[in-house]
């Protein structure tokens, strides 16, 4: 019997990602011919030379925050499960990740949380990244889709570095949550991770 399987690209592969960086550290190392500098290296930022495509007016945020969580929030018992996150999705945390860690994220409040919320909810969303160089906070989504959230200002680029470093101490993990305003539940979560380019 054949089984009909549709493939499509897609950069939200978790557990293949976690497999393949597993294989880089643990397997291919030991094997004879290994040379580490054989290994496939991302692309350097400054070669990076997409330009990211500005969001529609009608789902952009009035205002942006970047905020942390403990990861405790998002294991067993903690705050952040599938009936807290309205629209969003919750990838995989790797077991290794101490419970006292915090998770960087980027809240967006908007009034229309619900719009840009479902809009999200219907493309694939790889991450948020900050390119401080540039002075803007993109939103990564598809293959090789940027979407223009905000331009940063001094302040901003500031936190902007505290939420790359708090991402690169967990692997890439971080949240965006879409908010009406500060005390209302999120109308979409998403807890992410950002892939390494050169898996």
């Amino acid at each position: 019997s054949e089984i009909e399987v549709t493939a499509r690209p897609s950069r939200a592969t978790y557990a293949l990602a976690q497999w393949l960086e597993e294989r880089n550290r643990e397997v291919y190392p030991k094997m004879e011919g290994y040379r580490a500098n054989m290994a496939g290296g991302g692309v350097a930022s400054f070669l990076d030379i997409r330009t990211p495509v500005k969001l529609p007016d009608a789902l952009r945020g009035e205002k942006y925050a970047f905020v942390s969580l403990p990861l405790a929030e998002f294991r067993e018992g903690g705050g952040v499960d599938a009936s807290t996150i309205g629209v969003g999705r919750l990838c995989p945390i790797d077991p290794k990740f101490p419970s006292d860690a915090f998770v960087p994220g980027v809240v967006i409040l908007t009034a229309r949380a619900d719009a840009l919320a479902s809009w999200l909810a219907g493309t694939e969303i790889c991450g948020f990244k900050c390119d401080l160089r540039k002075r803007i906070m993109v939103m990564e989504s598809d293959i090789s889709t940027q979407f223009l959230v905000a331009k940063l200002d001094e302040t901003q680029r500031a936190e902007g570095i505290v939420y790359e470093e708090g991402k690169d101490a967990l692997d890439g993990l971080h949240f965006v949550s879409v908010q009406k305003d500060e005390n209302d539940d999120p109308k979409g979560f998403w807890l992410l991770r950002e892939i390494p380019e050169n898996l």
